[in-house]
């Protein structure tokens, strides 16, 4: 009777931790409520939703609007991960207006969809529609890397219905507007190489790997990899130059 408690317990929690995956989302880059007059846009789709990301301005057209002001989205380049997400880094086709207030819109959306393009306001409690300030001034300045970047930890973290797996490097940058980290990971056996753009979250730490429900990267047991990094802010402006590769141990544990 108990060891049927346990797997009863057990099939319980699996359960609770597959709920907690969606089955689309989208979420929108920059961070923060402020842009400049030249920001782009990145636009990230996961699991359902990146057929949208990988069908925008075909199936999905997507803009900036303020006040009648419609500024179209061009697709620069699109970025596919390796577990569940698709990124698109979008240009607006025409400076944006200072001091007006831009929502992003993506027409033929179904009502489902729409109810996914929106942002989490802590400080309301609310979700409400993807919007940005727009600061007057051009950011043409350059990222800096200020340090030789360095692995400082592995994780593995097992969850019901999979693993959260991480390689952490700590970069430290300097820039005016939101950085992006252009980072390329390469399987070592299989020769498969992987480039997607990630973003800081509040921290000088850069987690390369992927959640429990999906990630830009993913890792195999027992492999070896290799990884460098090269610098672009938000507004697009590139520090071109890649890091030096490097190389560890694949951080999976399996069970």
């Amino acid at each position: 009777m108990k060891i049927v408690l346990i797997i009863l317990l057990s099939f319980i929690t699996t359960g609770q931790l597959f709920a907690e995956c969606a089955i689309d989302g989208l979420w929108a880059l920059p961070q923060k409520g402020t842009i400049k007059q030249n920001s782009l846009i990145v636009l990230t789709g996961y699991f359902r939703s990146q057929k949208i990301v990988t069908s925008l301005n075909e199936n999905y057209p997507i803009y900036l609007e303020s006040e009648g002001h419609r500024v179209k989205l061009n697709v620069k380049k699109r970025y596919k991960g390796l577990f569940e997400l698709t990124q698109a880094i979008l240009e607006p086709e025409e400076e944006l207006i200072a001091g007006r207030t831009y929502q992003l819109k993506i027409d033929k959306l179904d009502e489902f969809e729409t109810s996914r393009l929106r942002r989490w306001n802590s400080e309301l409690g609310k979700y409400e529609p993807i919007t940005w300030k727009v600061d007057g001034g051009i950011d043409t300045e350059s990222p800096e890397l200020l340090n030789v970047p360095e692995l400082v930890d592995k994780r593995t973290i097992h969850y019901g219905c999979g693993p959260a797996i991480y390689a952490d490097f700590k970069i430290q940058t300097k820039d005016e507007s939101e950085l992006l980290v252009k980072t390329e990971l390469v399987d070592l056996k299989s020769g498969e190489s992987t480039t997607y753009f990630l973003n800081f979250e509040g921290t000088d730490t850069l987690s390369v790997g992927r959640g429990m429900c999906s990630g830009a990267f993913s890792y195999k047991e027992n492999r070896k990899y290799k990884v460098r990094f090269s610098l672009m802010d938000i507004c697009g402006n590139e520090n071109e130059k890649w890091t030096a590769w490097i190389q560890f141990d694949s951080p999976y544990e399996g069970l």
